[in-house]
């Protein structure tokens, strides 16, 4: 195959556009890590990979404010969301009067959502 030097330009240029994307999405990756490991410090591992997908919940509804309707997003997908943002909240409940189930996830008293300067640190990943 002969490359003209035009060809040789538009390859060059696309090099320079795939690697400011590779910059911008490993920026992205390492800023979320670091977040994350910070965050690990105060919060328990199982609670911070129930926060952690949430994106589960938050992608499906960017993708349908961004196409303008609700409806641009499957059934199944917001079901699979409303199932995956129950785990979430249960995970997230936490038991402030010492009265809860024999497993110590669900609270009988009363439900208190607390989010930590962990969680939130979490969630920004």
């Amino acid at each position: 195959i002969i490359n003209t030097p035009n060809d040789l330009q538009i390859e060059e240029e696309n090099n320079k556009i795939t690697t400011r994307g590779g910059w911008e999405l490993g920026s992205y990756l390492f800023i979320g890590n670091g977040l994350q490991v910070v965050g690990l410090q105060t919060v328990p591992a199982d609670r911070a990979a129930f926060l952690v997908q949430l994106t589960t919940v938050i992608v499906p509804l960017l993708s349908a404010f961004a196409a303008g309707n609700l409806s641009a997003i499957p059934l199944q997908t917001w079901a699979a969301c409303i199932i995956a943002f129950s785990g979430v909240v249960i995970m997230g409940a936490d038991d402030s009067g010492g009265a809860g189930d024999q497993t110590g996830l669900l609270p009988m008293n009363t439900l208190e959502f607390n989010v930590s300067q962990g969680d939130a640190l979490i969630l920004l990943a």
